[in-house]
């Protein structure tokens, strides 16, 4: 008896339905995940917000405050120097006095800064001249200078350490205005010595001479004046030599001479025999003996 054996096998899995629960609950979970990031994203821009803001307005509120005190001190720059101009109807002369005077007070404390630091820069760059690897340079020698001009024991003493504390550094050398004298008094002997200055002093010497001879001259001619000696040529008169007649004198020569003629003319008038003078020891007239003579 044959027998046939058959089995019906039928399986059922819940593998997809897990993996969509799993997969939903993922999806689920990441929302949730972004949505706490966006939710700690805004709480963080809100705190930012709320601390920045408020810097916001207090720099902006610094930068008008100081806008307004650099216009109120630009306004008051105008007006003072509008005052010291002195040139408007509307300023008081007390005005225009202390705008003046306090310019004057800026400029010369300006000055004395600007000469200060002037000497300073000076003394600094002379001090580096020469020398080889920083030894034996123009500050090396002024330094032994300074030292060496010392007055007395205790002074020398003195500018001696002050020397070393200058050249170890110490004390700054730039500073120092015993220092910067030296320094400038060591550079007036070069420059004194170069051909230019010597032209220059040179020229100052035949100029202040000049100077000198023609206030001589001129203090000659006023107390010749005062005792009414004083000579004055003719008019036009020229001693330069080379250049012709001079008008003014041709014309004195020709006056002496039309002098001479007139003066000849008149002697010959008054003179019957000419311009020869009458010589009385020789005369022709008949004596009185010559008369006796004549009548016997």
């Amino acid at each position: 008896m044959a027998q046939s054996l058959q089995i019906d096998i039928k399986t059922t899995s819940d593998v997809p339905q897990a993996m969509e629960k799993a997969k939903a609950a993922t999806v689920g979970f990441g929302k949730q995940v972004d949505d706490i990031g966006r939710k700690f994203s805004m709480a963080f821009k809100d705190i930012a917000f709320a601390f920045v803001a408020p810097l916001v307005l207090l720099n902006s509120a610094m930068s008008a405050i100081s806008a307004a005190i650099a216009k109120n001190k630009q306004d008051i720059k105008d007006a003072m120097a509008f005052a010291e101009k002195g040139e408007s109807k509307y300023l008081r002369s007390g005005t225009i006095t202390s705008a003046r005077e306090v310019a004057g007070r800026k400029q010369d404390a300006l000055d004395r800064a600007n000469a200060k630091l002037a000497a300073e820069a000076l003394a600094k760059e002379q001090a580096s001249e020469g020398g080889f690897l920083g030894m034996g340079g123009e500050g090396d020698k002024a330094l032994i200078q300074y030292a060496s001009e010392g007055k007395g024991f205790f002074n020398k003493l003195g500018r001696s350490a002050n020397a070393a504390a200058m050249f170890l550094g110490i004390n700054s050398y730039s500073k120092d205005t015993d220092m910067q004298d030296v320094l400038e008094r060591r550079s007036q002997a070069r420059v004194a010595e170069t051909p230019e200055e010597k032209a220059r002093l040179k020229a100052q010497g035949d100029l202040a001479a000049a100077s000198a001879n023609a206030a001589a001259q001129k203090a000659s001619d006023d107390a010749a004046k005062a005792k009414g000696t004083t000579f004055k040529g003719p008019e036009g008169f020229s001693n330069v030599v080379g250049v012709g007649a001079n008008p003014v004198i041709e014309a004195m020569n020709m006056q002496l001479e039309e002098t001479r003629k007139q003066t000849a003319l008149l002697e010959k008038i008054a003179s019957p025999n000419g311009s020869v003078p009458v010589d009385y020891t020789k005369s022709t007239s008949p004596s009185r003996a010559a008369l006796l003579m004549g009548a016997l």
